[in-house]
C-alpha cells in the first residue's frame, strides 16, 4: 500500500490497505487484456504501450538533458550469426528488435527504430529494471539511507516480517541468493512468478511483495545458491521506498532521472491503481532508447553523468565485477553481481530483460550498446546467441 503514516518522525508505509480501502480488482477485459500483453503477435507494439495497460506512476525529466553528441559510423555490413551470414538490416530483424543505440566514448555512434517506434516512445524495461533498482540501492547507501548491505531485509520492509525472507541480508537479496523456495519459471505447474500476476499486476486483487498465501518457506541457507526472482527485486524496490520515505518513481525521479539528465520521462507501472499502487521494481520501468543509453554511459563512467557523481565509483565496481555467481543464462557462461549480468572472463556487464532487452556496456572498447527486442516465446538459446554475435560485431567495427 503507498498509504503512509508520521510514525516517531519516520515517514512509514502501512503494510496492509488501511480500512476503508479495499481492494478493486481489475475489470475482467482488462485483465485479460494484460496477460496477453507479452504475446509474440502484438509485442512489437505493446512493448512501447505499458501505459495503455496497466496503471504507472511518472519519472520526471529535468529541464535540460545531457547532451549525446554523434559520432556516425557505420556497423558491421555483416553478421554471421548460427550457420549462416547476413547482412545487418537482416540480422536485425532475425533478432526481432524493436530499437538499437550505439554508443561509443559517450557520442551516439548508430540510433535506429523498427516496427514503427520513434525516439519519444518509452519502451518496457523488462528486467532490465533489476539493474536500475540495484542503482537507486546505491543511491540510498551513498547518502546513508540504508546503512549496508549486511543488514537484514526485515529491518525496512514490514512485508518481510514473519516470512521466509525475515533475516536475510540485502546482499543476498542483490544477489539473488535469499534462499526460498520461490520460483521464477517451471516446467510444468505454475511458478511463484505466475501466481504473483494473476493477483497482483493482471488482477489488481493485492500488491507485488504481498507475502500472504504464497507459501513460501527457507528451501536453502542464504547464501548458497543462486535463484533468479523478479519477487526479490521488488522487494528491493520497497527497501528504496521505506529507507527513504518516497515511492520508487519520486525517489528515481529525484536521485537519478533528473540529476543525471535524461531526455525524456520515464515511467513506473505499479501493481495496482493509486493511492495503493507500488512500483514492479523487478521489471517494469520504462524510458527512451536515449536515456537507457543514458544510464549505461553513467555505470560506465564510474556512476558520474551530466557533470554529478550520481551513485558512487564504488558501489558501480562492486555492483558490476562479482564474479562467482555462474548462471543458466542459455548462450555465454554468466556470472551475477548485485542485479548485474556479469560476462565471466571480461569486464563486460549487462542488464538483462526477458524478450530481449539489452543494456551492454563494455569498458574496454568504451562502448554500451542497447537492443529493445519482442522476442517470441521468451527467446532462447539461439536468440541468445546471434544477439551476442551481433553485438561482437557491432564492438568489433565501433571499438576499433
Amino acid at each position: 500500500m503507498m498509504d503512509r503514516v508520521k510514525t516517531a518522525g519516520v515517514l512509514v508505509t502501512l503494510l496492509m490497505f488501511p480500512a476503508g480501502l479495499a481492494a478493486q480488482p481489475a475489470p475482467p477485459a482488462l485483465a485479460t487484456a494484460r496477460a496477453h500483453y507479452e504475446d509474440a503477435t502484438i509485442n512489437a507494439v505493446t512493448f512501447r504501450s505499458a501505459d495503455a495497460f496497466f496503471p504507472t506512476e511518472p519519472v520526471a525529466a529535468g529541464a535540460r538533458a545531457a547532451k549525446l553528441p554523434r559520432a556516425p559510423k557505420t556497423l558491421a555490413s555483416t553478421v554471421k550469426l548460427g550457420e549462416g551470414s547476413f547482412a545487418f538490416d537482416e540480422a536485425l530483424q532475425r533478432t526481432y528488435t524493436n530499437a538499437l543505440l550505439v554508443m561509443k566514448d559517450g557520442a551516439i555512434v548508430d540510433e535506429r527504430y523498427l516496427n514503427g517506434g520513434a525516439a519519444d516512445d518509452r519502451y518496457m524495461s523488462w528486467s532490465m529494471a533489476k539493474s536500475i533498482v540495484s542503482i537507486l540501492v546505491g543511491i540510498a547507501i551513498d547518502k546513508g539511507q540504508i546503512k549496508s548491505v549486511d543488514e537484514p531485509i526485515d529491518r525496512y520492509v514490514p512485508e518481510t516480517r514473519g516470512t521466509a525472507y525475515e533475516g536475510v541480508s540485502i546482499e543476498h537479496l542483490l544477489m539473488m541468493r535469499d534462499g526460498t523456495s520461490y520460483t521464477e519459471q517451471v516446467e510444468s505447474g505454475q511458478s511463484t512468478l505466475e501466481r504473483i500476476k494473476k493477483r497482483a499486476t493482471y488482477g489488481n486483487n493485492t500488491n507485488f511483495t504481498d507475502l500472504s498465501g504464497l507459501d513460501l518457506t527457507r528451501a536453502h541457507p542464504p547464501g548458497s545458491k543462486f535463484l533468479y526472482s523478479t519477487l526479490t527485486s521488488t522487494l528491493l524496490g520497497r527497501l528504496v521506498e521505506e529507507a527513504s520515505g518516497l515511492s520508487l518513481a519520486a525517489f528515481t525521479e529525484k536521485h537519478l532521472w533528473k540529476p543525471a539528465g535524461m531526455e525524456a520521462p520515464g515511467y513506473w507501472v505499479l501493481d495496482n491503481p493509486a493511492p495503493k499502487g507500488r512500483a514492479v521494481g523487478g521489471g517494469a520501468f520504462n524510458a527512451t532508447l536515449r536515456d537507457y543509453g543514458r544510464i549505461g554511459q553513467m555505470m560506465l563512467d564510474g556512476g558520474r553523468a551530466n557533470g554529478r557523481q550520481i551513485v558512487s565509483k564504488a558501489w558501480v565496481e562492486k555492483s558490476t565485477r562479482y564474479p562467482g555467481t555462474t548462471s543458466v543464462m542459455p548462450g555465454a557462461p554468466r556470472g551475477y553481481g548485485y542485479q548485474w549480468w556479469t560476462m565471466l572472463g571480461t569486464d563486460r556487464y549487462e542488464a538483462i530483460g526477458i524478450h530481449g532487452q539489452f543494456l551492454s556496456i563494455d569498458p574496454k572498447t568504451r562502448t554500451v550498446i542497447v537492443k529493445l527486442s519482442y522476442w517470441p516465446d521468451k527467446g532462447g538459446r539461439q536468440l541468445n546467441l546471434d544477439t551476442f554475435a551481433l553485438f561482437d560485431a557491432i564492438r568489433a567495427e565501433v571499438g576499433k
